[in-house]
């Protein structure tokens, strides 16, 4: 598979909608990978009318799949909502990295985090990320560090890597919230010396606020994944993180 789809996300009902880069369509597909479905992008919604550069896909409570592709200036938003597809302008650039179920969250290099309502393509900036029971949270991390800093209701934890040598590392977050309020963190980086080679980890906070152990987990990359931070997913109304690997036989598909 010399180019993977641009990764997937999973619905309330156990099944998944894939950016299939290759064939220009979402793809959807049964909890156990049997194709069911697909909706071809017309290309008006293509780049030049050629190029599929949506990334990023989410499936909201009520359904909706969406994904973000950034513009000159801009971006812009692909949402399916009854088998229908359309495009909604945004005025800022965006990446949508985490949804409530209800909202698509992004954080800027500065720091700073901005919703969008994908009903109504509403943006505006926000102090945290919200869990699907509205539960507010942060997630920040010091590249310089090495160090990640969480913060849920009055509560913090800052988690420090480093290499076996010692080192300070370079470690960035993908992240995702039960419905049970458990926060899941994936964790992906490398140290800061020449030749350390990935960094890859998987923790946890339960509802309770104990912090899981830092579990090492295989690298995600491979020549067929197209690198964005999609790896980390859980369907609407769940509570169980699962990790998407785009690899050279296909999607797996790592379920906790």
């Amino acid at each position: 598979m010399r180019y993977g789809p641009e990764y997937g996300a999973p619905a309330a009902d156990g099944s998944w909608w894939f950016l299939d880069v290759g064939k220009q369509r979402l793809a959807h597909c049964d909890a156990e990978g049997r194709f069911l479905e697909a909706v071809r992008v017309p290309r008006r919604l293509l780049v030049n009318g050629r190029y599929f550069q949506w990334q990023s896909p989410h499936v909201l409570a009520d359904g909706t799949v969406v994904a973000t592709r950034l513009l000159s200036g801009g971006a812009a938003l692909l949402r399916l909502r009854d088998r229908r597809l359309d495009e909604l302008p945004l005025d800022r650039m965006f990446t949508g990295t985490y949804d409530d179920g209800r909202l698509l969250y992004a954080r800027t290099r500065t720091g700073r985090i901005w919703s969008i309502d994908p009903e109504t393509g509403q943006l505006r900036r926000v102090p945290a990320y919200l869990t699907p029971s509205g539960t507010p949270f942060t997630v920040v991390s010091d590249f310089d560090h090495g160090t990640i800093r969480i913060e849920r209701s009055g509560t913090a934890w800052r988690l420090v890597f480093r290499t076996a040598t010692g080192n300070a590392t370079n470690i960035g977050a993908q992240v995702r919230a039960g419905s049970d309020g458990s926060l899941h963190l994936f964790l992906l980086g490398a140290g800061q010396e020449e030749d350390t080679g990935q960094l890859v980890g998987y923790v946890s906070i339960d509802p309770h606020g104990r912090l899981g152990r830092v579990e090492p987990f295989l690298n995600p990359h491979s020549p067929s994944d197209r690198g964005t931070d999609t790896n980390l997913v859980m369907a609407p109304g769940s509570s169980t993180p699962m990790l998407v690997l785009v690899m050279r036989d296909g999607v797996h598909v790592y379920s906790r």
